[in-house]
């Protein structure tokens, strides 16, 4: 019997929901019939240049994939091997770069972050300071007389 029951309180709640679909259109549908005309116009472009929005797509992919391999989450989530394994890579493309001046930017941007990110780990909030060479003859001068 419950069951029944509410087999039929969901039926109605779902002819409630049909009629107020039904009823939101018919008062907005000098807005939907303004909506469907472009959105007619781009499916029909979209069957035409199927090729090119999928070849697009793909290439938006690859580049979302690539930009985000070494993202800030990255770096935070990697190990050091990982870390010294993957500079590695960036900088063997970085000297196989060439002439190609934009990637050779780019890639040395991302070694930067790369030691930054393991000098952080080496070190942590301690900034490095090489020692103070103070020699008899004063700061920075040879010994030779």
């Amino acid at each position: 019997m419950k069951k029944e029951t509410q087999n039929e309180q969901g039926l109605e709640e779902v002819t409630q929901d049909k009629n107020g679909i039904v009823t939101w259109i018919k008062v907005h549908k000098k807005q939907l019939v303004g909506i469907s005309i472009p959105t007619l116009i781009l499916i029909a472009f979209g069957l035409k240049n199927k090729d090119a929005i999928k070849e697009l797509l793909d290439n938006l992919k690859e580049r979302i994939e690539k930009a985000s391999l070494y993202s800030s989450k990255w770096f935070e989530n990697a190990t050091d091997a990982e870390l010294a394994t993957a500079r590695e890579k960036v900088r063997l493309d970085y000297c196989s770069s060439g002439d190609d001046f934009k990637a050779a930017c780019s890639l040395q941007n991302l070694l930067g972050r790369f030691d930054k990110e393991m000098s952080i780990r080496a070190w942590g909030n301690e900034t490095p300071h090489a020692p103070s060479i103070h020699r008899e003859h004063g700061w920075y001068l040879p010994n030779e007389d």
